[in-house]
């Protein structure tokens, strides 16, 4: 398992151009590497990550005005695309303020535990500015179109029971457990099929886009992948002589990548 953590306590892990640079060379070091199979990020000190920091959001409207944006944006989008898409599952372990980007990078990962004492929210708005790293879309399919308009247009917060209670967090827990529950999440995933685990996140990611007669054509192809797979093998091996599997950290890795 890779952990990423969020290292700027004393300005609650708000989000500057270099952090962009760290979170996009991080998350491509654990995609990219094959001993990798789970993901789990996180934040030192009482938040997770308060957004953006106030001093590059005065400098957005510079590079807006100045042509430079679009090479910021693709720099800064990275690393979400990258937990959203890559076939390893990734885990945030969310405390305190998770806000703006800090909000849309715990949307990036797979599953969110939550503290008792986390606050969620978009406050984009409030800026005059959008979210802009793929937070609306996670959002929207976590939550509704509905409740994505809401919570982006009003920029209002939301505490750890609504999180829980509308889906947005998997579990919330006591603030001392959280990075513990957090690991423990993860290995339970880890415990399966690195192949099969990517397979199915490629197949739920598309799952709202794609036409049910289509899925189930996917779920055939990729079924016909998994059956293929050493993963496959040593799962039925292990079951039949009662112990754990032992994957290999080549397997599960590749991009396998079904067209929708």
């Amino acid at each position: 398992m890779a952990t990423i953590t969020l290292a700027r306590p004393d300005k609650r892990n708000a989000v500057n151009q270099a952090m962009f640079e760290e979170l996009r060379r991080a998350t491509a070091v654990a995609g990219d590497d094959p001993a990798v199979r789970a993901v789990l990020v996180d934040g030192e000190g009482p938040s997770f990550c308060a957004g953006i920091d106030l001093s590059l959001i005065g400098e957005l409207a510079g590079l807006a005005n100045g042509g430079d944006f679009s090479i910021f944006v693709q720099m800064a989008q990275r690393p979400f695309r990258r937990l959203a898409l890559m076939p390893k599952p990734s885990v945030a372990a969310v405390q305190g303020h998770a806000l703006g980007a800090g909000f849309q990078l715990a949307l990036a990962c797979d599953l969110r535990v939550a503290a008792e004492d986390v606050r969620f929210g978009m406050l984009e708005t409030r800026y005059g500015i959008i979210p802009d790293l793929g937070g609306m879309h996670q959002l929207a399919r976590l939550v509704g179109p509905a409740r994505a308009k809401e919570l982006v247009w009003t920029a209002r917060t939301l505490d750890a029971e609504e999180a829980e209670r509308i889906g947005l967090a998997s579990e919330v827990v006591d603030g001392d457990r959280l990075r513990d529950r957090a690991h423990e999440l993860a290995r339970s995933v880890m415990a399966n099929s690195p192949t099969a685990v990517g397979l199915a996140k490629g197949l739920i990611g598309h799952a709202f886009d794609t036409p049910l007669d289509r899925e189930f054509d996917l779920e055939a192809e990729a079924q016909q992948i998994a059956l293929s797979s050493q993963d496959h093998r040593e799962s039925v091996a292990a079951f039949l002589e009662g112990r754990p599997p032992r994957f290999s950290p080549s397997t599960g890795n590749r991009e396998e990548s079904l067209d929708s």
